[in-house]
């Protein structure tokens, strides 16, 4: 949005906006042709039914506290009286509260069949009782319609994309759980730092298979280029090992029996449509990644933040093209070998951004504008080239920075969900038509219901969803460059102001400390200190301590100080229950125009 240029003397910034011309604007549109849109909003009744603990009720000391993953976090959304998108503000999305059970080719696109046959299994054999829970690990709780809850929260997806590519909507929002981003094609993911993995809360990875089902689904229908955001605080590992499944590998282990040893071999591939996916599928992630906490070199480890994943990582196939077996090679896996490990990893279109903790001591604010940048330069300008036929986003809500679960990583708030959304709109417009499926991941803030730190976050993004319905503003990024050097330069004049503020507020204080100092304390007695070691108080601390008490009189009265030079008032006749020191106000003066002070 341009500025008046007779207020940019008034904001003291050195840089001034893109000129209009430079802006790229939308074309004119013709509202029969080009309607405006609206935002599609979806969550089956059985996403409720995926309970990971017993019914949680108030004020009851007998159970543990509930997971952070529970059937609370749709209540605060969608319930009809107290769910913040059942609120006036959104009365104009089309909600659906019903949708088809994915279909099994579907989900095998991403997943293999051992992995989704056991979780079904499982869950077939807990009775059907609320407080009937089983768990797949530590984390991660499931009941008897967890599965067919995972099926209809990926079914939601697919029906959002057909609802979406058949026109009647601009963008969809699926508000389902359990959520799916750390789901791999074998359910558990393991990194270098984490051997063991866990399933974080997840049992099938739904914006994969909604991803996968739009490119080979709808093929025919101009959808070629599909491209997946992650802005949940932990690291898409799940997702990231199913795009890399799109390249055939071979996985290999080593059996030792008493007299021999083995070994045995297993492909691994799982093509969402034919050998062209590792051109045509993009995804990015920006999350926190390091330790859960700041601490001294010297001090033990305090463990890794989830998913232990994720370090920054930009593959060489999204700013150039590398080297892949030709066509006729493409299935046959030893093509695969040959190239290598590295080789392997470097084709597939993959971004992560990993986001580290703030430092003690920095400017307040400058982790949400290092957030922004990190879109801005690392992400937003690859996913324009790359040029998505359609978009897709898990939406995690948890990089809040009311959210525990985030240990103080990426410190986002509403207007940055909101400002990220609108930037992906913007993309969308200039790139698919504004088509956009964003699908909820993590989020656990729920405390406080409809104005607590997730509700509020997801109607942010929401919003602008809808909002996004109506724009057909494209991205700049002459735009964009101007925003962050915008914005760094009105967090680094609020700090300067900020600490000029509290100069001023200890600087006389500091001298006031000073003169009570010397007015009150006993003639220092002989000593070999030289005066250069003696250090007179000038902080705000020591002002406190201070005695408020000076002397007191023989009828009991209390006198306190309130300037030097001060003077018993011996013949004030006025009634009064103290006595007050008169001020020599002359000699105050005069004391302030040598301190600088008047």
């Amino acid at each position: 949005m341009a500025i008046p240029n007779d207020v940019n003397a008034a904001l003291g910034l050195s840089t001034i906006p893109p000129s209009i011309d430079s802006i790229c604007m939308p074309p004119k549109r013709d509202l029969i042709i080009d309607p405006e849109g609206s935002t599609f909003l979806i969550c089956h009744e059985l996403c409720s039914q995926h309970l990971t603990c017993p019914p949680i009720r108030r004020n009851n000391s007998d159970t543990a506290d509930p997971p952070p993953e529970n059937v609370h976090r749709l209540s605060v959304l969608l319930d009809e009286q107290t769910g913040i998108l059942r609120s006036a503000e959104f009365d104009n999305v089309k909600w659906e509260g019903d949708c088809r059970r994915a279909s099994i080719a579907d989900v095998l696109k991403v997943h293999e069949f051992k992995y989704v046959e056991h979780i079904s299994q499982l869950c077939s054999e807990i009775p059907d009782h609320p407080s009937a829970i089983a768990h797949l690990d530590s984390d991660t709780g499931i009941s008897r319609w967890s599965f067919e809850a995972a099926m209809r929260a990926a079914g939601s997806v697919c029906e959002a994309v057909d609802r979406v590519m058949a026109g009647d909507f601009r963008n969809a929002f699926c508000a389902i759980r359990p959520p799916g981003h750390h789901a791999g094609p074998r359910g558990v993911v393991k990194c270098e730092k984490d051997p063991e993995g866990s399933h974080g809360f997840c049992l099938l990875n739904n914006v994969a298979i909604g991803a996968a089902y739009a490119r080979s689904m709808y093929r025919n229908d101009g959808i070629k280029k599909v491209a997946i955001i992650d802005f949940d605080v932990h690291h898409g590992n799940g997702t990231e090992a199913v795009i890399r499944n799109l390249v055939p590998t071979m996985d290999k282990a080593t059996i030792r029996l008493p007299f021999a040893l083995g070994s045995i071999e297993v492909p691994r591939y799982r093509p969402w449509l034919d050998e062209t996916d590792i051109e045509n599928v993009f995804f990015a992630s920006a999350h926190g990644y390091g330790p859960r906490q700041l601490v001294h070199h010297m001090g033990p480890h305090p463990g890794w933040f989830y998913p232990s994943s994720g370090r920054s990582f930009t593959s060489p196939s999204v700013v150039s093209s590398v080297e892949t077996p030709s066509i006729e090679e493409f299935i046959m896996t030893q093509s695969w070998i040959r190239l290598g490990e590295e080789a392997r990893m470097h084709c597939t279109k993959v971004i992560n951004i990993g986001l580290s903790l703030p430092v003690p001591g920095e400017i307040p604010g400058m982790q949400r504008v290092e957030t922004r940048d990190a879109y801005r330069k690392n992400i937003l300008p690859h996913l324009l080239e790359f040029n998505p036929d359609i978009i897709f986003i898990s939406a995690g809500f948890d990089a809040h920075k009311r959210d525990e679960m985030n240990f103080g990583y990426v410190g986002m708030v509403e207007e940055d969900y909101e400002w990220l959304t609108e930037q992906l709109v913007k993309v969308a417009n200039t790139c698919c038509n504004g088509r956009i499926i964003s699908v909820l991941e993590g989020g656990y803030r729920i405390h406080g219901g409809i104005v607590s730190p997730f509700a509020r976050s997801v109607a942010s993004h929401v919003r602008g969803l809808m909002e996004g319905g109506n724009s057909r503003e494209l991205y700049d990024c002459a735009e964009s460059e101007w925003e962050s050097r915008f914005e760094r330069e009105m967090i680094e004049e609020r700090e300067r102001k900020r600490q000029l503020r509290m100069e001023r507020l200890i600087r006389p204080y500091g001298s006031l400390s000073k003169r009570l100092h010397h007015a009150t304390d006993p003639p220092p007695a002989p000593s070999t200190v030289e005066p250069s070691a003696v250090l007179a108080p000038t902080d705000m601390d020591e002002l406190m301590q201070l005695p408020l008490v000076q002397n007191v009189n023989n009828d009991g009265n209390v006198a306190i100080p309130l300037g030097v030079g001060a003077k018993d008032d011996e013949d004030d006749s006025r009634p009064s229950k103290r006595k007050r020191n008169q001020v020599d106000y002359k000699e105050l003066y005069e004391l302030m125009k040598k301190e600088g002070l008047a």
